[in-house]
C-alpha cells in the first residue's frame, strides 16, 4: 500500500499488514477547480471556452488544413488537438492508426469517513495475484478524499466494455458487494454501510500507455488509461509541441505500435 500526504495520523483510516511506502510531502489537487482553473487562464490567454459543442467530425484538408464540425458551425485551422476520452475511436478511426481502445464502466464508490476527511491520504494498495484469487478482489484499489463527497475507493480496469453513448451509470450489484467487502477489511475509518456508487470510463490501451502523437494537421491525446489526469501539466506541453512544431515524445506514445 502506498499513502500520500499527512503524518501518522493520516494512516490511521487504513488497516494494512506489510510495507507502506509514505510521501510525507506530497499532496492532492480538487480536480474540479484544477480545471477550472486551467479554463480561466487559457480563457486570459484569448482561447474561446465553449461547452456543449460535441464535435461531429473532422475531415482532414491537407497536411496543414483541417475541418471541425459542430452542430452549429464548420471550424477551419492549420491544427487540431483531440483529447476526446471514450469518443476518440469514434471521432478519429480511419483519420489516425490508434492502438486498440477499449472503453470501460467502471465502478468506483464514496464511502462516508469516520473522521475528518482532510486527514485522509490519497492511497494505492496493490495485491498479488495469489491475494486476489483468495479474496474475490477485482484488482489492487485506488482512494483519495473526495471534499463534501467522502472516500472515493475503486478497484482499477475492472469494468464491462461499453459504448460511451449508451451506457446505463447504473451500479453493478456484485462490484459494489466486493468494494464493501474491501472497505470493511482495509478501511477502519469509513463505514462500509454509508456508500454512495459513482460511474466513470475508463479508455485504456493495450500497454496502459498513453496515446500522444501527431498525423498530418491531427494531433491525438488518447488512452489515458485512468490515470491521465495527474499528468495533465506535462500532456498539455507535449500537445502544444506537437501541435507548433511536431516535436514527438518518446516512441511509446505514437498512435501506430
Amino acid at each position: 500500500m502506498a499513502a500520500g500526504r499527512g503524518g501518522r495520523r493520516a494512516l490511521e483510516g487504513l488497516r494494512y499488514d506489510g510495507k507502506v511506502f509514505f510521501h510525507p510531502a506530497s499532496g492532492r489537487l480538487h480536480a474540479d477547480h484544477a480545471v477550472a482553473a486551467l479554463q480561466q487562464r487559457a480563457a486570459a490567454l484569448g482561447t474561446d471556452v465553449r461547452h456543449r459543442t460535441p464535435v461531429l467530425s473532422i475531415t482532414v484538408r491537407g497536411d496543414d488544413a483541417v475541418d471541425v464540425v459542430t452542430e452549429d458551425d464548420v471550424y477551419r485551422a492549420k491544427r487540431v488537438v483531440v483529447a476526446a476520452g471514450a469518443w476518440t475511436e469514434k471521432l478519429l478511426g480511419g483519420l489516425v492508426p490508434l492502438p486498440p481502445l477499449r472503453v470501460t464502466q467502471e465502478q468506483p464508490a464514496h464511502f462516508a469517513p469516520l473522521r475528518d476527511t482532510d486527514e485522509w491520504p490519497s492511497f494505492v494498495h496493490h495485491f498479488d495475484e495469489r491475494t486476489l484469487a483468495a479474496t474475490g478482489f477485482l484488482s489492487g484499489v485506488y482512494g483519495l478524499a473526495t471534499p463534501g463527497e467522502g472516500v472515493k475507493v475503486g478497484f482499477h480496469g475492472t469494468g464491462p466494455a461499453v459504448d460511451p453513448d449508451d451506457r446505463d451509470f447504473t451500479a453493478e450489484p456484485r462490484q459494489l458487494r466486493i468494494l464493501r467487502d474491501y472497505a470493511r477489511r482495509w478501511l477502519p475509518g469509513v463505514d462500509p454501510g454509508a456508500v454512495t456508487p459513482i460511474s466513470c470510463t475508463y479508455t485504456t490501451t493495450p500497454t496502459s500507455d498513453f496515446v500522444l502523437d501527431r498525423v498530418g494537421p491531427v494531433v491525438v491525446a488518447a488512452g489515458f488509461s485512468g490515470h491521465g489526469f495527474k499528468f495533465v501539466p506535462a500532456v498539455g506541453r507535449v500537445l502544444a509541441d506537437l501541435a507548433l512544431t511536431g516535436e514527438r515524445p518518446d516512441a511509446r506514445f505514437a498512435s501506430a505500435r
